[in-house]
């Protein structure tokens, strides 16, 4: 790389960690530039948001004022969405079908993935440079703990390289298995990555002669190598960063103990892959100044911080091709209320929920009424025993519960109904569900999405009909 191109790269990836130190007036302005160069974009050159943003002043009108959108109506008219007119879903999804473009370009010049599918239509997701040259600058600087200070930081990377082990549960073109292969030519002197799926028969090996200075995977693969952590030599390791999956209490401190090292817990998705960086102190910093994350009620209307939404509303500011403008996420975030102690600015989702489509509709004497995963969360996270539960409903009040031990532990299946019992009869559910728990030696991702699912519903509104459903196939 020429010194030009190091100083080039070192000094905007400085530029960008600064911002996450600025006052939040400056994050605002910056913000509010991105938002109206992106609406100015969207409605000269897509279809569908010159339809959508006419009669609204562009570069005066309030993003809360904006229609709001989502999968399936951005999907039912994709080719009208995206502002490149050779970029067309049906040469996409041939794309997508053909296993060995995992790692290419689309079109010679977009990097391209869809969302895992697990709440329903999969997302088909054109990217531009810019969003991949932000999620790797965040890496390495605003999530990445041993970050220094600008050039002589770069100069350090240079000659001693991040090894950074990504760990992935399932291949293809799902977000946090794919975006690892399009890592720019800039980063690659600043960077070594060692990509592998938790199945590798040479994992350990593999991790052992890499020595990784940063380990990167989702919750579920994370605690499979705890299993194998005494195999492995992790004394050159600075930190853990989680993605794809929500990261529960237990685990988080499982995997803090077991690594000995800050665990991250980053909060993205295929929308927008750069979203936030997690913090060593809990939660994650949304990047707000490339990205705006509304979290709002049923009626779209504002939350404040403190308080769980409904769902969030993503905009995405650095994706010009396929602009993405208070996009809907059925995701339960609440925002913290009180600065961060870590030295990033940025304003921090404190806890995430899950989704809001992860409950049970099941009948009781009132009528029909939904069943959140808390009083099964509640009984089982804290059960010292219990490595993972699975929650799934086979009728319309019957549920499967399969519970996986820790290795060599043993779970009394009646003091772990017991506790359920209590938590569904704080719920209000004390009577009508035939519930069976049951002992299982390894609960896996679900094979089609590459995600553990840990509360499965059937897939119905509640007045429609439903079908019983068999628990999926166990694999070992």
């Amino acid at each position: 790389m020429a010194l030009y191109d190091l100083a080039t790269r070192s000094f905007w990836t400085y530029s960008e960690y600064r911002r996450s130190r600025a006052k939040s007036e400056e994050i605002q302005r910056f913000q509010e530039r991105g938002l109206r160069k992106l609406l100015r974009h969207s409605a000269a050159n897509s279809t569908y948001y010159g339809e959508r943003l006419r009669g609204f002043d562009v570069d005066q009108c309030r993003l809360q004022d904006l229609p709001v959108t989502n999968k399936s109506e951005l999907m039912a008219h994709f080719d009208d969405v995206v502002t490149d007119p050779v970029v067309h879903r049906a040469n996409l999804e041939q794309f997508l079908d053909e296993p060995t473009n995992v790692g290419r370009l689309f079109l010679d010049k977009y990097p391209v993935c869809h969302t895992s599918g697990s709440q329903g239509q999969p997302m088909l997701v054109v990217q531009n440079q810019l969003t991949l040259d932000l999620l790797f600058a965040f890496q390495m600087s605003r999530g990445y703990l041993n970050y220094g200070n600008g050039l002589n930081e770069s100069i350090r990377r240079f000659f001693s390289p991040a090894r950074i082990a990504v760990v992935i549960s399932k291949p293809g073109f799902f977000p946090s298995a794919w975006i690892w292969q399009h890592l720019p030519a800039s980063m690659r002197r600043f960077m070594r990555l060692l990509y592998l799926p938790s199945n590798d028969p040479q994992l350990s090996e593999k991790l052992n002669e890499f020595r990784p200075t940063v380990l990167v995977g989702n919750p579920t693969s994370l605690d499979l190598l705890t299993q194998k952590a005494d195999r492995i030599d992790f004394r050159s390791l600075k930190q853990v960063v989680v993605n794809s999956e929500s990261l529960k209490v237990p685990l988080r401190e499982r995997l803090a103990t077991t690594f000995r090292v800050p665990v991250l817990d980053t909060y993205a998705c295929g929308e927008c892959v750069f979203l936030t960086s997690g913090c060593p102190a809990g939660g994650s910093h949304i990047n707000a100044d490339w990205a705006i994350l509304e979290v709002v009620d049923e009626l779209y209307r504002p939350v404040p911080p403190g308080e769980f939404g409904h769902k969030v509303l993503l905009t995405n500011l650095a994706n010009t091709v396929q602009p993405l403008i208070r996009y809907e996420i059925g995701d339960r975030v609440k925002m913290a209320t009180t600065p961060c102690g870590c030295g990033n600015r940025l304003p921090r989702i404190e806890q995430i929920d899950g989704r809001t489509a992860e409950f049970f509709w099941v009948e009781t004497d009132t009528g029909v009424r939904k069943l959140s995963p808390y009083p099964f969360q509640h009984a089982f996270e804290f059960l010292r025993n219990v490595r993972e539960w699975q929650a799934i409903q086979q009728d319309r009040n019957r549920i499967l519960v399969r519970l996986e031990p820790l290795p060599n532990a043993f779970v009394d299946l009646a003091f772990a109904r017991k506790k359920l019992d209590e938590r569904l009869q704080l719920a209000g559910f004390e009577q009508g569900l035939d519930i069976h728990l049951e002992i299982v030696r390894h609960l896996a991702s679900d094979t089609r999405t590459g995600k553990f699912r840990r509360f499965v519903g059937l897939p119905t509104s509640p007045e429609g009909r439903i079908e019983a459903q068999q628990a999926p196939a166990l694999k070992y």
